[in-house]
């Protein structure tokens, strides 16, 4: 478990983690060449460099040593005086990146702030439109430029007095101010004041800097007295209770200057700001933007009203050192400083407390309950920094409200927010020792916290926020205050971290967990579990189910926990993946603690399958047939002498089917589950060879039959399982010969329904799964009904629209599979009634021989490739097994030309699936007989399957174009090239096509036998539309690439003469339009024979008069780009080329067939051909004729 634990971990470690910034002179380059952003080309760099720097977003204090190097740069182009705003605005935009990535706190420290800048930044301002978005980076970056210039320590007024009389000496006090002539021109001081309104009242982010700006600004020491007060009756006056639009920056402003100004300074308003900003009403709206900063500023107006002390009655931690609590020898009474010596120093201190800060605690503590996770965690974290400044007893209320909202009345919200609240408290040591007892038991509430809300649960906020609390507490108290508790916090913390749903939450349970154990030092096993149940180790729901929950059991003190927590809150929970899981968990503990679990929880899971509750019944029946074949396997194993289920408990098990029965509980929507989990039951039981009636075995029968015949494939493949075992437990008594063969007739019929294709799926899975003993004596009828249905009905080759059952792949794909399992089970070893008998041998290997022709498509596409693939793979493994003196040559001749075959056509698991068995039946070891050419193959196919990536087509094509050069496969390997290079795909075609031409190319003397292959291929699938449809487009694309040239030419060879005779055959009569337009560009290709030239010229000009108008556009283009290639190859006279040409280009094929077939008959007389005449136009003609005569 430990070495999975690291193994994990080395794989999931970031491997993209940065050591510098590596792109420092790129980024400088960038800079340097910035165009302006009227530019075309500054969005593409602007991209770039964005991109660039966005790597370091994780790592971003990689950036520091070179921060002032960039801004440096950046600014010099600002201060340009002659810059181009385009060229201005775009430095700006490059350096709101540098924030973005930096954050603007870091940035601000790097920006100058000479007081030259002051004027400069405050011109640029003034010349920004707020309402310009475009450019809004350009007035963020200045308003936090002008962050850092308003923290000068001149006092502004001298700023706007030396401007005005630059030759007067500046005095060296305030006094000479106020006579300075201002008239002419606002003063900076009112100059920044109106920037502040301005951009605190835009609602784009420039908002948020302003308010940042307004903080910096406003509680300097020569303004808060002159602007301060104004600024904020502006901001009340902006926003009332009937405000409608409200500007967040203004409220953002304010509690910005909250956060930033001295509390003697903000003193007289916090009053003021207080009931106003509870009389706006904000938390009633549904606007959680607006109630965080409701909250915020409440919250810094109460610690305005309170003097900044801490509590001196707070609990104090002693020893942070972990060597010293890991090592046990931190004391409580060395270490900690009981909060009882404080008790006094408390309560003599003299602490006023206005009556305000009850309404700022009452108002956090209802923000506790807010629907916002933001809203929530302000207040939290307020009510801490509240609590911390206020005396015991008050202190002591607060607290006391925080508990009170944990009850079972109140929604999770509030719940959440209860969490939060605590663990802020216990951070700064606010929740004193004696507080524990009460809270431990609601802190294992929300650890478990989920509620059902209509179709969906609640809570994992929740349980995230208690594990939150357990950190806190690890940091906030010493090792014997926990001591009592320890047991409790340490299961609940390692339940959440193995068995909650969520990853978050299990990964905050470990983080915990782990917490503790280094800060404590006294959970049990702390250092061997906390190890384990690392951060990537429960990241996978699985492993923590089956594994680390297994590695925790085997410590008594965690072990009873686990099993409690399964049986009473995951047996029943409302994921059914999790109560599968919780199933396969109770049987790994059933080996840790049978006695428990036989004793115990069994009695349990009974009595809970009497509720209504589907999913807790569901969950209670797969666990007891886990539980029940785990104490099974422990009472059947060697030396045991314990009976862990009772006479009556098996009675009880026996009875539970029949009981569901009889009470319909497998109908309708639920009873789907129902039959799921009672298959998995059965199953479980059969394997357990538990002791059944037979009232239960004909109820389990029942239920399987049930399940065989429903839609679900999941409760059909659970049906068959079961069926596969129970037969084997118990049907293998000589009582059960006349059941045995009422269910095998049962099935034959049922296999033969042609109403449902799920029923015959279920039928025939199940006839595949039956034992030896019952099938040798029907293996005939079982037989031919599994070949029946293996195959395409034989009235379907001629009319299969009409034929129901022509499309159900699925259920041929279940007959081959069940054929495969028959062999398997019956095997060869008897005279009679088994494989060893050649004709059911024969029967079955043509049977698959037939299943690897099935090209079945409906709307989900080649729905015959499951069937081809299941035939691959049962044939392979019925080669590979059998003895081999029963294998045919013709046989294994046919399994590997139908391997290759698949390996080179379009479907990419198909291709991947036969190329793979195809290379291990070569190097099957004994080498199998009867294979043609083995020595070649073995040449040709590496020995190692898995060194060859079958699924990609640029890997298998190379090697299969090999086979080409022999006869023995080629013609196979040409019809699967057929079907790749003349679909619709193009990295398909592409590669198939590469190899294809590199062989030709490559292997001259071999072309003339692959084209009469080709013609084979072409003349015995003729009209045959899943075979000649891409066969027309591969036979343009290889006789377009110039690879079989010297066949065309050559007079002797008929291929070119056979190719334009199936063309002919292939589209007599022009009904298929597709078919029709597609052979055009193989008839265009033939122009380039000299000797078929006028012939295809003539079928040609039929097209062009043809009623489609698509086959008339497109013969027209093709006929054009085939004369201009090979027009002097024909016999076209040289003088009539370009009117030929010109006639094809220009005249609109699209017209009436009226004035389309003269223009055809001129191009005919162009090109020196007989122009074609309709059937009724020659019969005409004939009778003309011999009327003459």
């Amino acid at each position: 478990m430990m070495q999975q634990s690291e193994d994990v971990k080395d794989e999931d470690l970031p491997a993209n983690t940065l050591e510098l910034f590596s792109e420092l002179d790129q980024v400088l380059e960038m800079i340097d060449t910035l165009k302006p952003i009227e530019a075309s080309s500054f969005e593409r760099e602007f991209e770039q460099y964005t991109e660039v720097l966005s790597r370091y977003q994780e790592q971003p204090h990689l950036l520091d040593p070179h921060l002032e190097l960039l801004l440096s740069r950046l600014l010099t182009k600002i201060r340009q005086p002659e810059l181009p705003a385009g060229e201005r605005d775009a430095a700006f935009k490059y350096l709101y990146i540098i924030s973005k990535v930096r954050t603007y706190k870091v940035l601000v420290k790097f920006m100058p702030h000479e007081l030259s800048d002051l004027e400069f930044v405050l011109q640029l301002l003034g010349q920004q439109d707020p309402k310009e978005f475009n450019n809004w980076e350009t007035r963020y970056v200045l308003l936090l430029w002008m962050s850092i210039v308003v923290l000068n320590p001149f006092h502004m007024s001298r700023l706007d007095a030396y401007e005005t009389a630059p030759n007067v000496p500046v005095p060296v006090n305030n006094c000479v101010i106020n006579h300075v002539n201002t008239q002419s021109a606002p003063s900076k001081m009112d100059r920044i004041f109106e920037l502040c309104k301005l951009y605190a009242s835009t609602n784009d982010t420039c908002s948020s800097m302003a308010a940042y700006l307004s903080a910096k600004y406003f509680v300097r020491t020569d303004i808060k007295d002159l602007y301060l007060e104004r600024f904020l009756d502006w901001i009340i006056e902006q926003h009332q209770a009937d405000t409608l639009q409200v500007k967040f920056g203004q409220l953002a402003a304010i509690a910005a200057i909250l956060k930033h100004g001295k509390r003697e300074d903000l003193l007289p308003y916090a009053d003021k700001l207080l009931q106003w900003i509870v009389a706006c009403q904000y938390k009633d709206g549904n606007d959680f933007l607006k109630y965080k900063y409701f909250v915020k500023i409440v919250q810094r107006l109460g610690l305005v009203h309170l003097k900044p002390r801490i509590a001196s009655w707070r609990y104090k931690r002693g020893t942070r050192s972990l060597v010293t609590n890991l090592g046990h020898q931190a004391s409580a009474g060395e270490n900690a400083t009981s909060a009882d010596s404080h008790d006094d120093d408390g309560a003599g201190d003299e602490i006023f407390v206005p009556d305000s800060i009850e309404e700022v605690i009452e108002e956090l503590l209802q923000a506790l309950r807010s629907g916002g996770n933001d809203v929530r965690w302000s207040a939290a974290k307020g009510l801490g920094r509240v609590t911390n400044r206020l005396p015991k007893e008050l202190a002591d209320e607060v607290i006391g409200s925080v508990v009170d909202i944990l009850n079972p009345l109140e929604p999770h919200e509030a719940w959440h927010g209860g969490c939060l609240a605590l663990a802020e408290l216990a951070k700064r040591g606010l929740l004193l020792p004696y507080r524990l007892r009460e809270l431990v038991p609601l802190l294992m509430q929300a650890l478990f916290y989920d509620e059902m809300k209509g179709y969906m649960s609640v809570g994992q906020h929740i349980r995230d926020a208690a594990c939150y609390m357990c950190w806190a507490f690890a940091r906030a108290y010493n090792p014997d205050d926990l001591k009592p508790f320890v047991q409790q916090i340490s299961s609940g913390l390692l339940t959440v971290a193995v068995f909650d749903r969520e990853i978050n939450c299990r990964r905050a349970a470990s983080a915990a967990f782990q917490e503790s154990v280094g800060r404590l030092g006294n959970f049990p096993f702390g250092i061997e579990i906390s190890t384990t149940t690392d951060f990537y180790s429960v990241g996978i729901r699985q492993n923590t189910y089956l594994n680390i929950s297994d590695f925790i059991a085997q410590y008594e003190e965690y072990r009873q926990t686990l099993i409690d927590h399964l049986v009473q809150r995951k047996v029943g929970h409302w994921d059914s993946a999790i109560r599968e899981l919780t199933a396969k968990a109770l049987h790994k503990f059933t080996y840790r603690a049978p006695e428990y679990m036989a004793a115990v929880v069994m009695p349990q899971l009974l009595a809970k399958t009497e509720t209504i509750d589907v999913n807790a019944r569901h969950g209670c029946v797969l666990a007891m047939g886990e539980i029940t074949l785990a104490l099974r396997q422990l009472e059947l194993s060697p030396g045991s002498k314990t009976a862990y289920l009772s006479n009556q408990r098996i009675a009880e098990l026996n009875d539970l089917i029949y009981t569901f029965l009889q009470r319909s509980f497998y109908r309708g929507m639920s009873g789907e589950l129902m039959k799921s989990c009672t298959a998995n039951f059965i199953r479980n039981c059969s394997l357990a060879k538990l002791s059944v009636t037979p009232q239960c075995l004909d109820s389990w029968q029942q239920v399987i039959d049930m399940c065989l015949v429903t839609k679900n494939i999941s409760i059909r493949d659970s049906a068959v399982e079961a069926f596969a075992e129970l037969c084997t437990a118990y049907y293998c008594l000589e009582t059960r010969h006349t059941e045995n063969e009422m269910i095998i007739s049962a099935y034959l019929k049922g296999a033969d329904n042609d109403l449902e294709e799920n029923i015959r799926m279920g039928y025939l899975s199940a006839l595949g799964v039956l034992p030896a003993f019952m099938l040798r004596p029907h293996l005939s009828a079982v037989l031919d009904n599994l070949v029946k249905h293996a195959l395409t009905p034989h009235s379907a080759h001629d009319d299969h629209e009409n034929v129901q059952t022509y499309r159900w792949s699925e259920a041929r794909t279940q007959s081959v599979r069940a054929l495969s399992k028959v062999v398997q089970t019956v095997g060869y070893n008897a005279t009679i009634d088994s494989f060893a008998d050649r004709r059911h041998f024969n029967k079955v290997m043509e049977c698959l021989l037939q299943a690897l022709d099935e090209y079945t498509l409906d709307n989900r596409g080649d729905i015959g490739a499951w069937v081809r693939e299941a035939s691959m793979t049962a044939l392979f493994e019925i080669i590979t097994q059998c003895p081999k003196d029963m294998l045919m040559p013709q046989h294994v001749q046919q399994t590997v030309v139908g391997f290759m075959q698949q390996a080179v056509e379009k479907i990419d698991r198909t291709r991947g699936l036969a190329g793979r068995l195809c290379c291990k039946m070569i190097h099957v070891q004994p080498a199998l007989p009867h294979i043609r050419a083995h020595s070649q193959l073995v040449e040709i196919f590496p020995s190692d399957d898995k060194s060859v990536l079958w699924l990609f087509a640029d890997h298998t094509f190379p090697l299969f174009c090999k086979l080409l050069a022999l006869p023995d496969y080629s013609k196979r390997v040409l019809l699967g090239l057929s079907a790749s290079i003349g679909q619709l795909t193009e990295s398909l075609i592409k590669y198939a096509s590469t190899a294809l031409f590199q062989f030709l190319r490559s292997n001259s003397e071999m072309v003339p036998r692959l084209c009469a292959e080709i013609v084979q291929n072409f003349e015995s699938n003729l009209l045959n539309e899943r075979v000649t449809y891409p066969m027309l487009s591969f036979l343009e694309i290889i006789i377009g690439s110039g690879t079989i040239e010297a066949v065309l030419h050559d007079e002797t060879n008929p291929f070119a003469e056979d190719i334009y005779r199936l063309l002919n055959l292939e589209v007599k009569g022009y009904k298929k339009l597709y078919k029709t337009a597609t052979s055009i560009s193989t008839f265009c290709q033939l122009v380039q024979v000299p000797r078929l030239s006028k012939r295809v010229l003539s079928k040609l000009s039929v097209f062009l008069g043809l009623q489609h108008v698509h086959v008339r556009k497109t013969a027209a283009t093709k006929l054009y780009e085939a004369l201009a290639l090979h027009g002097d190859v024909t016999e076209i006279p040289e003088d009539n080329m370009d009117d030929i040409l010109s006639l094809l280009s220009e005249t609109d094929w699209t017209m009436p067939l009226v004035e389309v077939r003269p223009l055809r008959n001129q191009l005919c007389n162009l090109m020196g051909i007989k122009p074609p005449v309709s059937g009724t136009a020659a019969a005409a003609n004939n009778q003309a004729a011999v009327a003459d005569k």
